[in-house]
């Protein structure tokens, strides 16, 4: 009975407003102690196939060169079209001039050709190769076309086992990791009839989850920052409010020898925020970051202003197997997302432990993604 009691108080000074606040569990190693910085093996840069409807993996790469184009490369693999482990790619190309040219393209899951030693995957001509310093693209859809080596003096990572786990049986779970984590990018990519030589720095991850993300975020803000010192790469979203409105994010420094630190602590403070009447949403035109570790603290205070790519997701659906899945849910679930990317000059301000502030000007990428 005793036991009983103490489990229904808990429930009481947990929950807000008569609504129960669940757990959440960031990036921990699997004994439960604090996350740290893990090298990654073949099974975490292999595909992870789950039952649930809502599974969806993705492997996610940007480059921004030095010639004005920013392209991007997100190959999905999802339960959510006619059949489970469908795969699908979505190639964007933002010009010089700001145009945006896109593809989207389904394939059938037996289209999937999948190599763990080495590690590759094929949809169709399309190709992923590389480990977890060094990953190649090679991928042509309809005009638009990559030949990209992303390449990293330091080896990928990821934080703790490398997931968030949500609710007390945390049986929903997103989880990330990091290769190539300080990517310069060569190659070279065509558009407009064109071929242009690639040359920049660039990002990756990959990422996968078994939930209706509605269930538990609410708005993305991630920046990546470079320079020629360091690199600082932040994935963060704010928790819907069963969860307790909370941050979720992983902080991390790198430079050309290690991975400095990985964090979890950070807050995200919009600023000059003004109605967007073509997303219907609030959007903010500066964003601080402030993050924590036990050796550093640092911030960056970005100008958000300067969007190169703004979209309506329901809008750009299109309709093909796994959109009119996707489509279909997004509806139901009354969510209107959108999203927006906006890229400059930062200013990143490190505050080593023991020792004088340091500041570092670069180059950063931001994307704010209203889920709801």
């Amino acid at each position: 009975m005793r036991k009983l009691v103490l489990v229904f108080l808990a429930l009481v000074l947990v929950s807000q407003g008569g609504t129960l606040i669940e757990p959440i569990f960031l990036f921990l190693e699997k004994d439960g102690s604090r996350g740290k910085v893990n090298p990654l093996s073949r099974e975490d840069l292999r595909l992870h196939p789950a039952e649930s409807f809502w599974y969806t993996e993705s492997y996610f790469f940007i480059a921004y060169l030095d010639s004005g184009e920013i392209a991007y490369l997100n190959l999905i693999v999802s339960n959510m079209g006619l059949k489970k482990n469908q795969p699908a790619l979505t190639l964007t190309i933002i010009t010089p001039t700001r145009e945006r040219l896109t593809t989207e393209k389904d394939f059938k899951p037996e289209d999937l050709k999948l190599s763990e030693n080495p590690f590759s995957i094929r949809i169709g001509e399309n190709v992923l190769s590389g480990d977890d310093r060094r990953q190649k693209l090679s991928v042509k859809q309809e005009q638009l076309g990559l030949e990209l080596e992303f390449s990293s003096p330091v080896q990928g990572f990821k934080l703790g086992d490398g997931c968030a786990y949500f609710g007390a049986k945390k049986d929903i779970y997103f989880c990330i990791n990091y290769p190539a984590p300080r990517a310069r990018v060569s190659g070279y990519i065509t558009y407009n009839d064109k071929k242009v030589n690639a040359k920049g720095w660039g990002y990756l991850d990959h990422s996968w989850y078994n939930a209706d993300t509605a269930m538990f975020e609410k708005i993305w803000h991630n920046l990546k920052f470079f320079s020629p010192e360091q690199n600082l790469l932040i994935t963060s979203f704010i928790t819907t409010e069963n969860y307790g409105g909370k941050n979720v994010a992983v902080v991390s420094l790198v430079n050309d020898q290690k991975v400095v630190f990985a964090t979890t602590d950070l807050i995200v403070t919009e600023s000059s925020i003004e109605f967007d009447p073509a997303g219907q949403k609030s959007y903010p035109k500066k964003i601080l970051f402030e993050f924590k570790h036990s050796d550093y603290s640092g911030r960056i205070h970005f100008d958000s202003s300067k969007i190169v790519e703004k979209m309506d997701v329901l809008e750009k659906l299109n309709k093909s197997a796994t959109n009119r899945a996707l489509k279909w849910a997004i509806q139901t679930f009354k969510q209107k997302p959108f999203y927006y990317r906006s890229f400059g000059p930062a200013e990143l301000e490190l505050n080593p432990k023991g020792a004088s502030s340091i500041k570092i000007s670069g180059q950063a990428s931001c994307e704010v993604i209203f889920v709801k």
